[in-house]
This record gives structure tokens, C-alpha cells and sequence, in this order.
């Protein structure tokens, strides 16, 4: 038989009981639909959250000291001396912390002024939106400047470039006054409110402003070079501040890079568990059509038996069930797509690539075909004298 001829077959069978058709077809929009919200959403969280890692500027390896005593500090002398000890080093930074506030006329926020130098931009990312970072004459003179956050720019001035304008700074009980050379994307914003509410305004400052050479560092921030072995290059700096360095304390050495792909790998499993879930319908939808397509076979059984009587291979039988059982799945699949379309329609973000609903529509016309196989084998085999005495 033609392909036509089988085609207006299966449609035919379709159109002789409406309403299993209907209840099929909305059996599988449901499942592809719930497929395709699911994975709509995970991936969008997924890719929320690298560029949240992203903003914040991670990477690298950060050192840092537990249970420090009375020996020697990890100081920024002591990272200068480490950067030249341990070859894979590409650069490094050592960080001091202070919270304080920061105030522009009437306008008043928390933050948390981090010493910084030249080498800001070498260890961490930043996306500079206005201005430069700290120079290497303003971190060595301890020169009152000062790189802020969009969102702190907006809420001081009301506007993110503020590039010469003065903020009124206060820490350890002294105020001053500082002259912004630099505005970045805000680093905290990216994850959220909650992480804002844990993480304030983050203001770099230049290193000296908050402690000399010799006092201790809370962090340094190291980047390694491009080929550099992480794990040996933290047990290399973990060797030298203890032994050559005579710190006191625990050295602790965290590879941020790596905690960075660890986050992503998690939010990747998230996404690949939701979308289980989503399959989990679609496939509950397919024994739907499966049960109705063998229902079918038995209520076609002497129309059967009358095609192959007069000729119809028993290959015509199979593709015609398996035809009309694709037919049903990509019907509930188009429709399915396109009540989750037009539900995200006004949020553009959510809204999936097309590679993905092409990939999906094929997944409904397989599973279709795999959902009308056992009916279309079963009606197959059928004998043509007993088909049409049924």
C-alpha cells in the first residue's frame, strides 16, 4: 500500500472514537509539556547560577590560616616571598577584611571594605563597567580610592558611573574620605537577596589603607598558570609557609576553581533529576497510548482480517498502527509545546531554545513508535479467517 493510503488510514482510525483520541493526545501534552517546563527551568537556574559563581570572581586558590598564634603572620611580605618561591604561581594577592559603612549625603549602607592592590584584576574577575581598578601608585601610596559595586553606585548616587565622586568611608571608628576610581558589577547581586543579606556592599580599597606589610592577612588569593596542577600547587604552598614561612597555625589551602565546577556539576544534576521527573509523566502518558492502541487492535480486528484478505501485507498492518500511534503522540506533543509556550510567553528568559522542542517533538514521534509497536505486531499476526469471524 501507498504511504498516503496508510496515512489517511491511521488518521481515520483516529477520528472514529474522538474522544480516546482527545484524552491520548492530552495524556502526552501533559507529560511533554511538564518535560519541557522542567527542563525550561532547570537550565535556566543552572545558567543563573554559573553566572552568579561567575560575578563573583572566583578562582584560583585562596590561603588562609586557622588557629593562629604567636608566630609568624601570613602576611603580604610572606605571599610576595611565596609567589617567587613556588614556580606555578602566576600571581598573587593577599586580602584584609573590615566591615564598616559607607555614606554619600543623606544615603547610608553596610559594607565590607576588602585591602586590595594592583593585582586585583589578575585574581579575580571583575566586569569593569566605569573607571579602572587600583593602580600600582595608588595601593603603594595607600592612596584614599576606592572600587564599588553597581548597585552600591546606584544606591549612593542613584546612578552606576561614579567615577570621581566622593564617598564618605568609616571603619575601626575613623572616617575619611575616599574618591571612587572604579565601578564593577556587583558581585553578591547575582545570587540573590540571600545571599545579600549574608554578603553587604563589597568596596576595594588599597591594602595599606587597612594594614601594613607586616600585619596579618585574612586570605590571599593565589592564580596559578593556565597548566598548573592545583593539588600540587596548594601542597607546595602549604610546605613553604610552614616551613620556610614559620607561620603559626593551620595552613588551609581551598581550591575555588574547583569548588566553582563542583557547584556546577550539582546544579547539573539538579537539572538532570528534574528532568527524570518530567520523563517519569511522559512515559506514564505513553502506557496511556499504549493501552488505547491495543484497545484499538481488538475493536479493528475483522477490519483486519477483511484488509488482509484482500492483499494488505502484513507490513501495510504494522506501519498503519504505528503511523496512527505516532500520529497521536506528536499531536499531544505539538500541543503540549504550545500551552508551554504561550504560558512563558511574557518571560523571555524562560522561554527554551528551539533545538530543544525539535529534540523533544522527535523524542514524542519515538516514543510514539515505541508506544504503538507491540499493538502494531500483535495486530499483524492476526489470521485473516479468524480476524473476520471476530
Amino acid at each position: 500500500m501507498r504511504f498516503f493510503d496508510l496515512l489517511r488510514l491511521a488518521v481515520g482510525n483516529l477520528r472514529e472514537n474522538p474522544l480516546r483520541t482527545i484524552l491520548c493526545a492530552l495524556s502526552v501534552a501533559v507529560g511533554t509539556g511538564a518535560l519541557l517546563l522542567i527542563a525550561a527551568i532547570g537550565l535556566l537556574g543552572q545558567e543563573k547560577v554559573s553566572e552568579g559563581l561567575k560575578t563573583l570572581g572566583v578562582s584560583g586558590l585562596t590561603v588562609y590560616l586557622e588557629d593562629h598564634g604567636a608566630g609568624n603572620p601570613l602576611s603580604a611580605e610572606l605571599a610576595d616571598r611565596m609567589e617567587q618561591a613556588v614556580a606555578e604561581i602566576d600571581s598573587v594577592m593577599p586580602i584584609k577584611a573590615k566591615s564598616g559603612t559607607v555614606r554619600a549625603g543623606h544615603a547610608s549602607e553596610d559594607v565590607l571594605f576588602l585591602g586590595a592592590d594592583e593585582r586585583l584584576g589578575e585574581v579575580m574577575q571583575l566586569e569593569v563597567l566605569a573607571g579602572t581598578l587600583l593602580g600600582a601608585q595608588q595601593a603603594d601610596s595607600a592612596k584614599p580610592v576606592a572600587v564599588v559595586g553597581d548597585e552600591l553606585a546606584q544606591a549612593l548616587y542613584g546612578r552606576d558611573n561614579i567615577v570621581g565622586r566622593t564617598i564618605r568611608v568609616r571603619f575601626d571608628g575613623r572616617d575619611q574620605n575616599f574618591t571612587v576610581c572604579g565601578v564593577v558589577k556587583a558581585q553578591t547581586s547575582a545570587l540573590g537577596s540571600l545571599a545579600s543579606s549574608f554578603a553587604p556592599h563589597l568596596v576595594y580599597i588599597p591594602y595599606a589603607c587597612l594594614a601594613t606589610p607586616q600585619e596579618n592577612a585574612d586570605q590571599v588569593f593565589v592564580q596559578c598558570m593556565a597548566d598548573a596542577n592545583l593539588s600540587a600547587v596548594s601542597a607546595q604552598i602549604s610546605r613553604y609557609l610552614t616551613g620556610y614561612g614559620q607561620v603559626d597555625g593551620t595552613v588551609r589551602v581551598q581550591n575555588m576553581s574547583g569548588m566553582v565546577d563542583t557547584v556546577n556539576r550539582l546544579a547539573s544534576l539538579g537539572v538532570m533529576l528534574f528532568a527524570v521527573v518530567g520523563a517519569i509523566t511522559l512515559c506514564v502518558a505513553l502506557i496511556g497510548v499504549l493501552c488505547s492502541m491495543l484497545a484499538a487492535a481488538y475493536e479493528k480486528t475483522g477490519e483486519i482480517g477483511i484488509l488482509l484478505a484482500l492483499g494488505a501485507q502484513t507490513r501495510d498492518i504494522r506501519r498503519i498502527f504505528l503511523l496512527q500511534s505516532a500520529l497521536l503522540c506528536a499531536l499531544g506533543g505539538l500541543c503540549g509545546m504550545g500551552i508551554v509556550l504561550a504560558v512563558l510567553f511574557g518571560t523571555i528568559a524562560l522561554l527554551p531554545d528551539w533545538r530543544m522542542m525539535i529534540g523533544l517533538f522527535a523524542l514524542c514521534l519515538f516514543c510514539g513508535v515505541v508506544a504503538g509497536l507491540l499493538p502494531a505486531v500483535r495486530a499483524a499476526r492476526l489470521d485473516p479467517i479468524e480476524a473476520m469471524r471476530k
